[in-house]
């Protein structure tokens, strides 16, 4: 049995751990066709720091530095891994979520 796209997104975004196949593309830089297996991820999200834990010294940064990443307007969704790596996948581009085909 298959899933279709918005299936396979509605399921990426419940925040639940899943497995994930998708193809790699970069047009600009005419590479990609490379096929990407991630036995555990799950949509990656900003979390709000703790405010009951002690406070830490972290430099702080001017906001030109934090860059939009636009998911909306190229389509890009990034999930993390067990090992908290992040990673930008296009959901056009994904093949198989829980093992199940996505037309």
């Amino acid at each position: 049995m298959a899933v279709n796209l918005k299936q396979a997104l509605e399921t990426l975004h419940s925040g639940n751990w899943c497995s994930l196949r998708f193809i790699t593309a970069n047009l600009a830089k005419g590479t990609g066709g490379k096929i990407i297996e991630l036995a555990r991820c799950r949509i990656a999200r900003y979390r709000p720091i703790d405010i009951s834990a002690p406070a830490t010294k972290q430099p702080s940064l001017p906001d030109e530095t934090k860059k939009d990443p636009n998911h909306n307007l190229h389509f890009t969704r990034n999930v993390e891994t067990q090992a908290k790596q992040i990673i930008k996948v296009h959901p056009i581009l994904i093949t198989h979520i829980n093992n199940t085909a996505v037309l």
